[in-house]
């Protein structure tokens, strides 16, 4: 019981002294969270925040039905990207992507009437990619 209780002591006098210890000014600011879990205004945002990001976006008219379209978006990556579309046509849509790799080539992403999704293309990142846009890739002789 002895033993039990200087135990005890121990880890209450620790926890008084961590929590004299005065906040170095190194400390990051802490983000205050309203009752629906938002951030408050005056808080700063993370370093890698994803609205801090290049975002791309492209769209398309639909030849059937009228007034709907084709979406494509796009950010930049480090080592790949990842291409989000929404088919909302009655046919297929291509989407042309250009980059350089050992000369100018070009990649073919097929998307299907009706669907939404995404595709991530390796090795075309931020520094290779040249230019996205709607159709296929020409075929090379």
């Amino acid at each position: 019981m002895h033993r039990t209780i200087g135990v005890t002591a121990a880890v209450v006098m620790a926890a008084g002294l961590i929590g004299t210890v005065p906040a170095t000014a190194s400390a990051a600011p802490a983000r205050a969270a309203g009752p629906s879990g938002a951030v408050a205004a005056g808080a700063s945002a993370q370093a890698g925040d994803v609205s801090t990001m290049s975002v791309h976006r492209k769209h398309r008219k639909c030849t059937k039905p009228k007034g709907k379209r084709f979406n494509i978006s796009w950010a930049d990556g480090f080592s790949s990207t990842t291409f989000y579309f929404n088919n909302h046509c009655k046919g297929k849509n291509y989407i042309r992507v250009w980059y350089q790799s050992n000369g100018r080539k070009c990649k073919n992403i097929t998307v299907k009437p009706g669907v939404k999704g995404r595709k991530k293309l390796h090795r075309i990142y931020y520094q290779n990619l040249m230019h996205v846009d709607f159709g296929k890739c020409p075929l090379w002789p």
